[in-house]
């Protein structure tokens, strides 16, 4: 079988950038900057994309007005990393819909559903950096066989506690985020 032809790409992939030279390329929400270097992030499945989608609906309805729920918008880390949750909820004092990127600050909750292409990296390298960032909550949803919500929490110091696992059936609860309460089932619900 002769190998698919790959379109060519104008990103600088795998090139180290400066933090201005980074912050000068065109908004791209598939696009990191990972210790400096240009990644660009695997293609979701539509399965990924249905249980971030759910989840973004559910922390909508529910969050209280001093909160904002958004999509895959970057968070300067610092300034060699750059990350693009799949979920975010965020502080609405100071967010701005017009503005790209985000700070660590504003974010309360960074949530990254798990796909393929982005095991090691969900499970280990962003939440590590997001607690060294000072995201207060983190939330790592496994898509593989069965939906599994799995809750974190900075507690002391800038590394996450595990404050819980959610399978189907199961409504999520996460300390300090009470009302963010979300049935498992729904997420992994097809239409």
């Amino acid at each position: 079988m002769p190998l698919m032809a790959i379109p060519p790409t104008f990103e600088p992939i795998g090139q180290v950038l400066t933090p201005d030279e980074y912050d000068a390329l065109p908004e791209h929400s598939r696009r990191e900057l990972v210790d400096g270097v240009v990644h660009l992030m695997a293609t979701p499945t539509p399965w990924h994309q249905h249980i971030a989608d759910g989840l973004t609906l559910a922390l909508r309805r529910s969050a209280p007005p001093r909160f904002r729920v958004t999509r895959q918008i970057e968070v300067r880390v610092d300034d060699l990393t750059r990350r693009n949750p799949d979920v975010l909820v965020v502080r609405s004092a100071g967010f701005d819909l017009r503005v790209p990127r985000l700070r660590p600050d504003q974010v309360v909750l960074a949530v990254e559903v798990v796909d393929r292409g982005s095991e090691t990296a969900d499970r280990i390298a962003k939440p590590e950096q997001y607690a060294r960032a000072g995201i207060p909550h983190y939330w790592r949803i496994e898509t593989e066989t069965d939906v599994g919500v799995y809750t974190y929490r900075l507690v002391d110091g800038p590394e996450y506690a595990h404050m819980g696992t959610f399978a189907k059936g199961d409504t999520t609860m996460a300390p300090g985020l009470e009302w963010a309460a979300v049935s498992v089932s729904d997420l992994s619900k097809e239409d």
